[in-house]
């Protein structure tokens, strides 16, 4: 069983009467890339900032590296670096003058992991220049080396591609990569933007209006978003049942007490009609359809707006 290194169990977080968390649940394994996806004002950053020790919970249980003690829970919160929602560095200082004061407020006594985190973050040729007249993009790598002084094992980033071009995304995305593979950081980044997260996270958890709709791998949304067949029946069981049998290899979710999809199909439907309907499945309804990471985020949006009404 993979280590967790984040837990979260029934949270619920209420600002006056409105709950921003309802009852979340979720789990984040050591190693891996959780892309926390939800539209703006979703809950994303309270739930970071709970987790960062920024706020508290109103209600439910948090586990940080296996403690759930809440009493202890801050000696466990020095091994998460966060940028959590906006970059803190002195923009009248050089990146390595920033990196400075880092190390002195961690009482970190070796100098030499400055120049490592600027090679890192791509920064090493900054020289002089000023933080505050750095792109954008520079400027998130910095406040992300900052965090990553003192080599923490969980990194905690709050929308670190919002405002960025591709290319800034691009440079991002990579150093982020190096981090998880090179020092076995775990990263939890935080998206209202599905695609900007692809090719980097390895799972995703789907939020809205606090509530989790969906924690899934890479691999299993992938599965999701390949070509399938949609068949609305009277006997939903029945038919699962009788489409496992026929294609053991494609994915299957039963959507609904009458809706199941069978993934991965790309042949003929005659063959699956003509079962489902010697096998007295009431068929209703089979149509090919073709799924793509956006629409498939944005009918998990949909449905979870649906539940919450």
């Amino acid at each position: 069983m993979a280590e967790k290194v984040f837990v979260a169990e029934k949270v619920v977080k209420r600002y006056k009467k409105v709950n921003v968390l309802n009852k979340l649940d979720m789990e984040i394994n050591r190693g891996s890339i959780y892309g926390f996806v939800g539209r703006n004002g979703a809950g994303k950053t309270t739930l970071m900032r709970i987790l960062t020790g920024r706020a508290k919970q109103t209600a439910g249980k948090i586990e940080i590296f296996g403690e759930k003690n809440p009493a202890k829970l801050h000696i466990q919160r020095k091994n998460i670096g966060a940028v959590v929602e906006s970059s803190a560095f002195y923009s009248n200082m050089t990146a390595k003058d920033n990196l400075e004061v880092v190390r002195l407020q961690c009482g970190i006594k070796d100098k030499g992991c400055i120049k490592e985190l600027l090679k890192m973050a791509g920064l090493e040729d900054t020289g002089l220049k000023k933080a505050g007249n750095f792109s954008l993009g520079m400027k998130q790598r910095l406040s992300i080396a900052m965090a990553l002084m003192g080599k923490p094992r969980l990194l905690v980033l709050d929308e670190p591609v919002n405002g960025l071009d591709p290319e800034g995304i691009l440079q991002l995305r990579k150093l982020l990569k190096k981090i998880n593979k090179e020092q076995g950081t775990t990263i939890l980044i935080s998206s209202h933007i599905l695609s900007e997260l692809d090719q980097l996270a390895t799972c995703y958890g789907f939020i809205n209006r606090g509530r989790m709709l969906e924690q899934i791998t890479t691999e299993e949304l992938m599965a999701k978003c390949q070509p399938y067949l949609s068949i609305r029946t009277g006997k939903v069981q029945v038919t699962a049942t009788i489409l496992k049998r026929m294609f053991p290899g494609n994915g299957l979710e039963i959507v609904s007490d009458s809706r199941v999809n069978l993934y991965g199909f790309t042949g003929s439907t005659k063959e699956v009609v003509k079962e489902l309907v010697l096998n007295e499945t009431d068929l209703k309804e089979i149509k090919a359809e073709g799924a793509s990471l956006e629409r498939y985020y944005m009918s998990l949006m949909d449905k979870g707006k649906q539940s919450c009404k």
